[in-house]
């Protein structure tokens, strides 16, 4: 076992160093100094407390989990449920249009997703070999936007340690034992991060590419068509062209070809810290697809060049720093505080640009550039103008109504409540909290999720969850 940290394996293909959207990266090996350089430095602190946090416990991640895996055994269905109701109190705004399929892998699934997905690149031409300038800036777009969604998927601790997920871990599992679980997945999620640096990185890969069995989670996007699931594919691929072709489409049209088409995330883990990790990989998987070149021998240079598992072992040591580094900086906007899924909303815009636009972004905002402050400030704004456009619109109807009475028009029985939206719902129990009318909340409360029953009981501490509930 390596315990220092200048043992560990230096990357013989590191392929973020001469990465443009990094600083101080001009070339192979980078330079002394560099963002990356630097990132070395803060991880071998961080990997020191590690070690004086949980200290003999390093050596105890197999109990961990073993004990973690008998707690959550009889109660994964209630767990599922959990992790879809805390990722849709984080994410609802903008998984509106999109399914989640979150479960605990039964049968060996996980290494059936994952069977696909090659150890290196499995064909020419590599990076090192490619000449046309647009290609290679799009491979370094794709490295650093694969580094951002591995690190938001890690840095997801606090979703696991939210309000809405203690609740129901407590609920499902009783005080002690729900209170335990939290711990030790918390534990588990540490060590588990220490070791993609202690362990080198081509035992990793051999490892991996020799038994997938030992993986965790993994996470898949679904697209289907009500019509014909054969031809989803291509559909989702028509969708992207036309958006290529036409960027300035009728919003008319373009929320026609969206209607006709579904997205799913089907993700798997062995135990509900995975379920949650694996859920916002796939959150930004979608996000991010964005981006894929249109030109199908492109795309796959692309795909070739950044999604393999010599690229994910890179991807889960650098990228929750990297994520935290642009985390940081978006959250310093005032909006932050107003937006919800600032962060998300502005990779998406991200996303958008041509690479080198991008990249050039990305490596301002590293660098503290005040260039990068005027353009995400300019990215917010568009956003918020968005969200202001649709929230006018979605109102437009009632305008003239009483908010009780107009939701209560529309929805004035048992039935019609399973067929709201989220956001009508929170309405109605806010309505019937704020007037004291408790029979009401009491008719809406099989209908909540466990987030609202949270910021109901949150908000009033007084009323007694078990009588109401």
């Amino acid at each position: 076992m390596i315990n220092k940290f200048e043992d560990y394996e230096k990357l013989n293909e590191a392929s973020l160093m001469g990465n443009p959207g990094l600083p101080g990266e001009p070339g192979e090996g980078g330079e002394k100094g560099s963002y990356l350089s630097g990132l070395d430095a803060r991880l071998q602190q961080k990997l020191a407390d590690l070690q004086r946090t949980h200290g003999r416990d390093m050596m105890s991640l197999m109990q961990f989990v073993g004990e973690a895996r008998q707690i959550q055994r009889g109660h994964e269905a209630d767990l599922e449920k959990l992790a879809e109701e805390t990722i849709m109190d984080e994410y609802s705004e903008i998984l509106e249009a999109i399914k989640l399929n979150v479960k605990f892998d039964t049968g060996g699934k996980i290494p059936k997703m994952m069977e696909d997905v090659p150890a290196k690149p499995c064909c020419e031409p590599q990076l090192k070999e490619l000449e046309d300038s647009d290609i290679i800036s799009e491979i370094h777009r794709r490295k650093i936007s694969k580094n951002i969604l591995q690190g938001e998927a890690v840095n997801t601790k606090k979703i696991l340690n939210s309000d809405v997920s203690r609740t129901g871990l407590v609920r499902i599992l009783g005080r002690e034992r729900g209170e335990r679980y939290r711990e030790l997945l918390n534990k588990i999620t540490d060590i588990a991060h220490h070791f993609y640096w202690v362990i080198p990185h081509d035992v990793q890969l051999a490892m991996w590419e020799r038994d997938k069995s030992g993986m965790s989670g993994s996470v898949k996007i679904e697209w289907t068509t009500p019509e014909d699931e054969e031809e989803a594919e291509s559909h989702a691929q028509g969708i992207a062209d036309q958006l290529i072709e036409s960027p300035e489409l009728p919003e008319d049209d373009i929320a026609e070809l969206f209607d006709e088409i579904d997205a799913t995330i089907n993700a798997l883990g062995t135990d509900y810290a995975m379920l949650i990790h694996e859920t916002v990989k796939g959150i930004y998987q979608l996000i991010m697809s964005v981006a894929i070149p249109q030109d199908e021998e492109t795309a796959q240079a692309v795909i070739d060049n950044t999604d393999t598992l010599d690229d994910e072992i890179e991807d889960l040591k650098y990228g929750p720093e990297i994520a935290a580094d642009l985390r940081d900086y978006i959250e310093e906007f005032p909006e932050a505080g107003r937006i919800s899924n600032l962060r998300a909303r502005v990779y998406g815009k991200m996303m958008q640009m041509e690479a080198n636009e991008m990249l050039e972004l990305i490596l301002q905002i590293l660098e503290v550039n005040p260039a990068a402050k005027k353009k995400v400030q300019e990215i917010i704004n568009e956003i918020d103008e968005e969200l202001k456009a649709y929230q006018s619109g979605e109102y437009d109807n009632v305008e003239d109504e009483e908010p009780a009475t107009a939701a209560s028009a529309h929805y004035s029985d048992d039935t019609d409540y399973k067929s709201m939206s989220k956001k009508d719902l929170q309405k109605l129990i806010d309505q019937a909290l704020d007037a004291g009318d408790i029979e009401k909340f009491k008719s809406l409360s099989s209908h909540m999720t466990e987030s609202m029953k949270v910021k109901a009981f949150a908000k009033y501490p007084a009323l007694d969850e078990c009588r109401l509930m």
